[in-house]
C-alpha cells in the first residue's frame, strides 16, 4: 500500500518533469538569437528554468503526500500509523526541497553572474578570452561574498529567535501548534535564510510582472489585435509622408548647395524613420500572409473563450488573495504572527475549491499545477511586455529569435527568483490547502460525539499532518518574522499592480499584430537577424 501510495504521488511529479524539461529547452531556443546562438548559454538557461520549475513542482506533490496518508473518516490509513513512517516519507520530500534550493543558490550566484559579465565583457574586449574570463571572475566573486554574507547570516539570525513557552501568552496559544516539534538544524536555518532572501527579490518582480500579467494576458486574448489592413495601411502613408518630407529637404539642397546642420540633422532622423517603417512595413506583410493569419476566424472564438476563463481565474486569485489578506489583518496581532493567521473569519474562494477537489485524485494536482503554471505563464507575459527597466533606462527586451546571450541569461535568472517565490505566495493565497491539503480529523464536541472536521491551522491536535513547504515557511518566518512581514506587504503590493494593469490594458489600445521598430530600437537591432521580421 506505501508502494502505490509514493506511486500515486510521484508519478504525476514525474509527468509534469518530464514537460517542465520539454518547456525549458523548446523556449530558451525559441528566445534565443537564431543567427548567433551560443549552445552554451542554452544549456545554462534551460537547467536554471528546469531546477526552477522543478522545485515549484514540488508542492503539488507535497500536498498530495500528506492528503494520501488520511481516510475522508479523519483516520490516517494502516500504512501510516506509525509517526516515524510519516516522517521517512516526507524526508524525501524534505531532501527534494532543500537539494534544488542549493542548485538555485548556485546558479542564481555563481554560474549565471559569470556567463552574463563574460559575454557583457566580449561585446567590450572583443575576442581576448583571457581578459574576458578574469573579468567575469571578478563579478562573480562579489555574487560569492555576497553568497558567503547570506550563509552567515543565516547561520546566526534564525538562531537568536527563541520560541515561546508552552504557559507564554496567549497570542503564542494561537500559533503553538504550527511550530511546535519542527525544529531544524543550522544547515538548514543557513540554506533557508539564503533562499527567502532570493525570493524576496523573487515576489518583488512577482509583484510587478505577474501582477501586470494576470490580468493582462486575458484580457488581451479577449481584445485581440488590432487590424493588421488598418495597420498596414497606417504604416505606408507615414511611410508615404515622411517620404515626401525628405524629397522635399533634398529638392531645396541639391547635392552642389551646402545644407545648414540643423536640416541635415532633421534629414537624418527622417531617414531613420523611413528606416524604421520599411522594417514595420516587411512584417506586417510577413503576419498577413501567414497561415495562422488567415485562420483567425477559426481561432478566435476560442480564443476569447479561453481569455474569459482565464479572466476569471485571474479575478478568482485577485478576489481570493485580498480576502486572505483581510483576514490577517483584521486578526492581526503583530507582525511575528501574521504569517500564520489564515482563513478564519472571510472565506477564502480558491482555497475552498481547490480543498474540495482533492476528494477526486488527481483533479486537486491538476488544479494546484495549473495554479502553478498560469502564474509562471503570465510572469513570463508580464516579463515579454514590459521588459527589464533600471530607473527609466529600459536595460533589455525579449523577443522570439532575438533575444541577445545577456538578456536571456537575465531572463532566466529573473524566472528562478519568481518561481522560487512562488510557493510563498502560493501560501498566502490558500493557507490552508498548502498545509494540509484535504485533511480531515476526528473532533469530539460539548455532547461528547464525534464529528469530522476539516484539518486548519487553528486546530491544535496531533491528527493533521504538515506539509514540508508549510513546515519551511512557517517555521523559518517565526525565526526571522522580517520576513513574513514583508512577503505580507508586497502581497498589497501585487494587488495594487493587479489593479492598475486592468485600468491600463482597459484603457490603451488593442496590441499590434507585430514589435514594432522604432529609431531607437533601429540601433539595438542592427546586429541581430533581419532576415525575419520581428513578428509578435
Amino acid at each position: 500500500m506505501l508502494v502505490l501510495a509514493s506511486l500515486g504521488s510521484w508519478l504525476p511529479f514525474a509527468i509534469v518533469g518530464f514537460l517542465i524539461i520539454f518547456f525549458s529547452i523548446t523556449f530558451t531556443l525559441r528566445y534565443q538569437q537564431k543567427r548567433n546562438r551560443d549552445y552554451l548559454v542554452t544549456v545554462v538557461c534551460s537547467v536554471s528554468l528546469i531546477i526552477a520549475l522543478f522545485t515549484a513542482s514540488l508542492l503539488p506533490t507535497d500536498v498530495i503526500l500528506v492528503s494520501f496518508m488520511k481516510n475522508p473518516n479523519g483516520t490516517f490509513k494502516e500504512w501510516t500509523q506509525n509517526q516515524t513512517t510519516r516522517d521517512e516519507i516526507q524526508n524525501y520530500v524534505e531532501i527534494g526541497y532543500y537539494t534544488l534550493y542549493a542548485l538555485v543558490i548556485a546558479m542564481a550566484f555563481l554560474v549565471n553572474p559569470f556567463l552574463f559579465f563574460y559575454y557583457e565583457e566580449r561585446e567590450e574586449q572583443g575576442e581576448k578570452l583571457s581578459k574576458r574570463i578574469c573579468s567575469a571572475l571578478k563579478w562573480t566573486a562579489g555574487f560569492l561574498i555576497f553568497l558567503i554574507l547570506l550563509i552567515i547570516l543565516g547561520i546566526f539570525v534564525p538562531q537568536l529567535a527563541t520560541l515561546p513557552s508552552d504557559n507564554s501568552t496567549s497570542e503564542w496559544d494561537n500559533v503553538k501548534y504550527l511550530i511546535y516539534h519542527f525544529d531544524s538544524s543550522r544547515v538548514e536555518d543557513s540554506i533557508s535564510f539564503s533562499i527567502f532572501t532570493l525570493s524576496i527579490i523573487g515576489f518583488l518582480l512577482l509583484t510587478i510582472y505577474t501582477g501586470y500579467g494576470s490580468i493582462a494576458c486575458p484580457l488581451s486574448m479577449i481584445r485581440g489585435k488590432r487590424s493588421a489592413r488598418l495597420q498596414q495601411q497606417t504604416i505606408e502613408e507615414q511611410c508615404a509622408d515622411i517620404e515626401d518630407q525628405i524629397k522635399t529637404i533634398k529638392t531645396k539642397y541639391p547635392r552642389y548647395a551646402k545644407m545648414p546642420p540643423q536640416e541635415k540633422r532633421r534629414l537624418e532622423t527622417l531617414e531613420q524613420k523611413q528606416e524604421a517603417l520599411t522594417r514595420n512595413a516587411q512584417s506586417i506583410k510577413v503576419v498577413r500572409r501567414s497561415l495562422f493569419f488567415k485562420c483567425r476566424f477559426l481561432y478566435r472564438p476560442l480564443q476569447i473563450v479561453l481569455g474569459i476563463l482565464l479572466l476569471l481565474f485571474a479575478l478568482l486569485i485577485f478576489i481570493s488573495l485580498l480576502l486572505s489578506n483581510i483576514n490577517k489583518c483584521i486578526h492581526f496581532i503583530n507582525f511575528k504572527q501574521i504569517y500564520a493567521q489564515g482563513n478564519k473569519t472571510l472565506p477564502n474562494p480558491i482555497d475552498i475549491i481547490i480543498t474540495w477537489t482533492g476528494k477526486f485524485y488527481p483533479v486537486s494536482y491538476i488544479v494546484l499545477s495549473l495554479l502553478l503554471a498560469y502564474i509562471i505563464a503570465t510572469s513570463l507575459y508580464g516579463l515579454q511586455q514590459l521588459g527589464i527597466w533600471f530607473l527609466w533606462i529600459r536595460m533589455y527586451r525579449f523577443s522570439r529569435g532575438r533575444t541577445k546571450p545577456q538578456a536571456i541569461l537575465m531572463l532566466s535568472s529573473l524566472m528562478m527568483f519568481i518561481v522560487v517565490a512562488i510557493n510563498a505566495f502560493v501560501y498566502l493565497l490558500i493557507p490552508q490547502y498548502s498545509i494540509y491539503g484535504d485533511q480531515h480529523y476526528s473532533a469530539v464536541v460539548n455532547n461528547g460525539t464525534q464529528t469530522v472536521e476539516i484539518c486548519t491551522q487553528f486546530v491544535s491536535t496531533d491528527d493533521c499532518q504538515m506539509t514540508v513547504m508549510g513546515r519551511i515557511i512557517l517555521r523559518f518566518f517565526y525565526k526571522v518574522w522580517f520576513f513574513g512581514a514583508v512577503y505580507f506587504l508586497l502581497s498589497w503590493l501585487f494587488l495594487i499592480v493587479f489593479l492598475i494593469g486592468c485600468i491600463v490594458k482597459i484603457v490603451r489600445g488593442r496590441e499590434s499584430n507585430i514589435q514594432e521598430f522604432t529609431t531607437d530600437r533601429l540601433f539595438d537591432d542592427d546586429n541581430d537577424d533581419e532576415d525575419n521580421p520581428l513578428i509578435q
